[in-house]
């Protein structure tokens, strides 16, 4: 089984940075292997698309806003996700709904995908975390790593 994890965000957007700078804390924690991948994907919409169509598992992390307390983690997944990329907060996200539906179009669908945000404070032009954002990029990171623990120990059912 393939499982990638794949961090979102613009880095010169304060908050929306997130994502990314949580995939980049998660590189130095592992390593890359024929079977995992960390993805720093920043904002590379399409050309994401074969890391998509490659996993079986995919764990994607960025900012999101859903009018929550800034700072607030989540844990999105199913037919929830359509909810997430449609609340658009950059023009990453409306990118990854399209990247999904390419990937389902090819039949390349990752079986299993879980999505990670925290709720923003600030997006402005800027390459600083708000106070509350970066006060809980450790919980975004520990979390995630919890679902990277459970991926490698997942197994599909097969359907008859």
């Amino acid at each position: 089984m393939n499982i990638c994890v794949l961090g979102l965000g613009n880095l010169l957007m304060n908050d929306d940075a997130a994502g990314a700078l949580t995939a980049k804390e998660l590189q130095k924690e592992f390593d890359n292997s024929d079977n995992f991948k960390i993805i720093e994907g920043g904002t590379l919409g399409m050309d994401l698309l074969h890391f998509i169509q490659w996993a079986d598992y995919l764990i994607i992390i960025d900012s999101v806003q859903l009018d929550l307390e800034p700072g607030s983690v989540v844990k999105i997944e199913g037919k929830n996700l359509d909810y997430v990329f449609q609340n658009k907060l950059s023009p990453h996200q409306m990118g990854m709904k399209d990247i999904l539906f390419a990937s389902e179009l090819s039949g390349d669908l990752p079986k299993r995908i879980v999505f990670y945000g925290i709720q923003v404070e600030n997006i402005e032009m800027d390459m600083k975390l708000s106070t509350k954002v970066s006060a809980n990029i450790s919980k975004l990171k520990n979390e995630v790593i919890k679902e990277i623990k459970c991926a490698k120990n997942f197994t599909f059912e097969e359907k008859l």
